[in-house]
């Protein structure tokens, strides 16, 4: 109860992974449901928010997770658990301590949703409509253009009208000329317009449109270069490979305070509490980054011992005497600590049985009869030998 990470409901479990759904994604979705039920001049129907909020973003965000998913299996890591957040999600992945695999890992989930874009778009091109790339829009009264027949199209909400010509009223200016008007009775016949043809776009091509505008912006807010978001995570492992793996750090944490900021600055500008979250999320994430690099850099009595023994002498005089209070962070933070090393060796114990069990069966049946799962999982675990060796 003390990790906030961990405050996610069990759901499933898909490609052997476990799914669960975050408090946060059912009390920010309600809310986002809520404050476009009421808000003023707005007459959507329920039904729509709750498959919009509900059920389209719970299946973009589980794409975009498995994203990472996949790419961590594709760099020889794993992953065990998937916790969905409203605008992305969190995947416990276990990777190879390297830049490439990381930047591969966060890279993942990004790419998941670019191929949905691109799965989207092409259902709405093969139907007539020209997505709109514009994330500004309003999702349930955005206009797609026919590249057909050259007109706007919405759903039921956008109330858009085409006028046309109506040949079966008709207007009379007396002319004089009967001949030359075509008329009988020598009047000059004057077409009249009426609000006659509607842009109503097919259903399957709001909702196809609805789920490329929500994987279009998970992609385009997760590739902004800031911690702890995905474009963030992939600037640090480039960081990484060029520089030394201290400075990704601290530049991962600015990059996360910097955006974190303009959230806040635009949070108060426009009003907008969940940018107010965010924003407030991202200073935390980028503080923790930087507290869990220090605290690996730190010997086991809470000294660096980078300087050398000799630079004690350089410092003040440490009074062993005197009990030193920690807060109530450093303890949260030290019991989730010991959870997770205590988590990963049940993981390990549980791996290095599997794995003298998958080795006695090829003692005694062949390679041959493992499955194709078993023999990713050697292939797994002979990699993390060689990566600890």
């Amino acid at each position: 109860m003390r990790d906030p990470l961990s405050w996610g409901i069990p759901l499933f479990r898909l490609l052997g992974v476990r799914v669960k759904i975050h408090v946060l994604f059912l009390l920010i979705a309600g809310g986002l449901i809520l404050r476009m039920a009421l808000a003023e001049g707005q007459a959507i129907a329920w039904t729509d928010l709750l498959l919009f909020w509900g059920l389209v973003l719970f299946g973009v965000v589980l794409i975009h997770e498995y994203g990472h998913v996949v790419a961590a299996r594709a760099v020889g890591g794993e992953a065990q658990e998937v916790v969905l957040w409203p605008l992305g999600g969190f995947a416990a992945v276990d990777v190879p301590r390297r830049p490439r695999a990381y930047f591969v890992a966060a890279a993942g989930g990004p790419i998941a949703n670019l191929g949905l874009c691109l799965l989207t778009a092409l259902l709405l091109l093969a139907g007539g409509f020209w997505p709109d790339l514009n994330p500004f829009t309003h999702p349930f009264t955005a206009e797609l253009k026919n590249y057909r027949d050259g007109r706007l199209y919405t759903s039921y909400y956008g109330q858009r009208y085409h006028l046309l010509p109506d040949p079966t009223a008709m207007d009379t200016n007396r002319s004089g000329a009967g001949e030359a008007s075509g008329t009988p009775d020598g009047s000059r016949a004057i077409p009249t317009w009426r609000q006659s043809s509607r842009g109503l776009a097919p259903t399957w091509v709001t909702w196809t449109y609805r789920t490329f505008y929500l994987s279009w912006i998970l992609l385009l807010f997760n590739l902004i270069p800031a911690y702890p978001l995905d474009g963030g995570r992939m600037f640090q492992s480039l960081v990484w490979a060029y520089r030394d793996y201290p400075r990704s750090v601290t530049l991962a944490a600015y990059s996360g305070w910097l955006f974190g900021g303009l959230f806040l600055v635009a949070a108060i500008a426009l009003n907008e509490s969940l940018l107010l979250g965010l924003s407030l999320f991202m200073f935390l994430e980028a503080w923790r980054l930087v507290y869990t690099w220090e605290s690996e850099e730190r010997g086991p009595f809470g000294y660096d011992f980078s300087a050398g023994y000799s630079s004690l002498e350089e410092g003040e005089e440490i009074e062993e005497d005197r009990p030193v209070r920690k807060s109530w962070w450093q303890r949260w933070r030290e019991a989730r600590q010991a959870r997770q090393r205590e988590r990963e060796m049940e993981q390990r114990a549980r791996d290095e049985a599997r794995m003298d069990a998958l080795l006695d069966k090829i003692a005694r049946y062949g390679k041959d009869s493992l499955t194709e799962e078993e023999r990713r999982f050697l292939e797994r675990m002979s990699a993390r030998k060689r990566n600890m060796s």
